[in-house]
This record gives structure tokens, sequence and C-alpha cells, in this order.
């Protein structure tokens, strides 16, 4: 193994995983914004919560595993 890969391979699957977590997140709020006030309420948020919620930039928040 060569020594660019010890820190290298980590670095890049951190990355990755950190850009597809952002791309989920940024997917489940445009989702919010599409809920029906039934759908909402069975998880128990308001339409001005998931609006709320669906006008944070991506970047703000992590996923929940």
């Amino acid at each position: 193994m060569a020594a660019r890969d010890i820190w290298f391979t980590p670095l890049l699957s951190t990355a990755l995983r950190g850009t597809l977590d952002r791309y989920a997140i940024a997917r489940e709020r445009a989702r919010l914004r599409e809920m029906s006030e039934a759908e909402l309420s069975d998880i128990g948020l308001s339409r001005r919560d998931a609006l709320g919620e669906a006008r944070r930039p991506f970047w703000q928040g992590r996923r929940c595993r």
C-alpha cells in the first residue's frame, strides 16, 4: 500500500459520504415542501414547520441514521 493511500482513501471516503448526506438532506427537505397536510400531521409537523425546515440550506443539518 502506498503512503498516499493511507491518508487519501479515508479522506475520499469521508468527502463522498458527506456529499451523499448533503444530497439526501436536500431531497428530504424538498419532499417536505410537497407533503400534504395529512402527511405532515402524521409525522407531527405543521405546514409552517415543514416550510421553515425546507427553506434551510442543505449544508445546515445532519442526517439521522
